[in-house]
């Protein structure tokens, strides 16, 4: 879409969703953080939808495009005139109508100075959920620096509704600052640090999923889902939190959770060929979250080794990486911070991408055997030589970051069922095809 023509239509969708904005009687629900948000939302969601009428951004729609879509109930015209002027009809004719939803569920993606602004002025929250603040979208013209993401992040809690809820967690060290250092009621704290609202432990993951403990007061929940990460606790315990301010009894809320499932690309166990297992993490990748997928490759490899005959082979532990993207002129060190953790959770390492070599460096030279890293330019060329040397047993995880790595497209070469690729991948409509 050319900028002029981009400007005008959001110009004209922040008009039409603020004026539809103002007809909301509802709660507005917004999850921010630089990881976990479409997985914190959707957790969310299927909690809060067992008892209200909830509405939320499809997919990762979280730009300020994506906001005003979903407030609109319109899709994306991409860089069609023609298109855009017939949604920009029927937003126009949406807006006249009130959005009955009970509560309206949110995600807001931040990756420049301004962003945040945009999204609060459009919808105020009533609950404010923020998963984490880490070092990503520092490329140019983004942010400078990991800082300077929390103080556009944090914006969110300035935007609170009166009596509104902030619900944050605490075992990220610019979160526990901030909770400590804010002036007003309405904190809700969650992680494994004691100080927490919701204090997690127990934690534990499998093939089968993952569960956990968490204590709120004299309350003890045990909570399990068929998802895979023992990290994952971090993506649950706001929907927990968000049914105890809903009203929601908590035994309905842990009920729903052992049925959740995580959108596409977002660590999902898919069938492999030749007996293999792939943990699908191909939606995107950051430092510090590709660190948790090395830790629960791990963690799942070995617990299905337990109990195997004596002298049985165990599994084959298989990390295929892509480069990381928008981590300007860190990325080099970043890169390298992640190739330290590979050898002590992988057997076999497989790169995609110039900067995703770095990591393969930096494995080897703390003493991966040089036989077992290998270095590819493209998700279909790492496919293509290691659909040759899949064994059975195997677990795989894969993890990139998306423009330009794109390694659904290595699942889907090596999946059992590639047929299902529509319903199991991310990025398998057409407009993604040629790019």
């Amino acid at each position: 879409m050319k900028n002029l023509f981009k400007k005008i239509v959001l110009l004209i969708l922040k008009r039409l969703a603020i004026d539809r904005m103002k007809k909301f009687t509802g709660k507005v629900v917004a999850v921010t953080g630089s990881a976990g948000k479409t997985s914190t939302k959707d957790a969310v969601f299927a909690v809060l939808n067992t008892q209200f009428k909830v509405k939320r951004n499809e997919k990762s729609m979280n730009s300020e495009f994506g906001l005003l879509l979903t407030i609109l109930d319109i899709p994306s015209g991409y860089s069609s005139a023609l298109t855009w002027s017939w949604l920009l009809l029927k937003a126009a004719f949406n807006s006249l109508f009130k959005d009955h939803s009970e509560i309206l569920l949110l995600e807001y993606g931040v990756d420049k100075l301004g962003d945040m602004d945009f999204l609060t002025f459009v919808a105020k929250p009533d609950v404010a959920i923020m998963t984490n603040i880490y070092p990503v979208h520092l490329d140019e013209g983004q942010f400078e620096n990991v800082e300077e993401i929390f103080q556009e992040k944090s914006k969110i809690a300035n935007a609170l509704k009166d009596g509104g809820k902030l619900i944050l967690n605490i075992d990220n060290s610019l979160l526990y600052d901030f909770a400590k250092s804010w002036g007003k009621k309405g904190v809700i704290t969650f992680g494994k640090n004691e100080e927490s609202d919701y204090l997690v432990s127990s934690a534990k993951t499998s093939l089968d999923g993952v569960n956990f403990m968490i204590t709120h007061h004299d309350i003890k929940m045990q909570v399990s889902a068929p998802i895979v990460g023992g990290y994952q606790f971090y993506v649950l315990t706001p929907a927990i939190i968000c049914a105890d301010i809903f009203g929601i009894p908590l035994q309905n809320a842990l009920n729903t959770l052992t049925k959740f499932r995580l959108p596409p690309g977002r660590m999902n166990i898919i069938e492999g060929i030749e007996g293999s297992t792939i943990l699908d993490g191909s939606y995107n990748a950051s430092p510090e979250v590709v660190k948790e997928a090395l830790k629960t490759l791990k963690d799942v490899a070995r617990e299905a080794d337990t109990g195997r005959e004596k002298g049985e082979k165990p599994h084959r532990r298989v990390a295929v990486l892509g480069n990381m993207n928008e981590l300007g002129s860190d990325s080099k060190t970043l890169h390298e911070l992640v190739g330290a953790e590979v050898k002590d959770s992988a057997d076999i390492l497989i790169t995609v991408g110039g900067n995703a070599r770095l990591v393969g460096e930096i494995a080897l030279g703390k003493g991966m055997d040089e036989k077992s890293v290998f270095y590819f330019d493209t998700a279909l060329d790492a496919a293509e030589f290691f659909k040759k040397k899949i064994e059975e047993g195997d677990i795989i995880l894969v993890k990139g970051s998306q423009n330009n790595v794109r390694l659904e497209r290595f699942v889907k070469e090596i999946m059992a069922h590639p047929e299902d690729a529509k319903k199991l991948l991310v990025r398998q409509e057409k407009v993604w095809e040629n790019l």
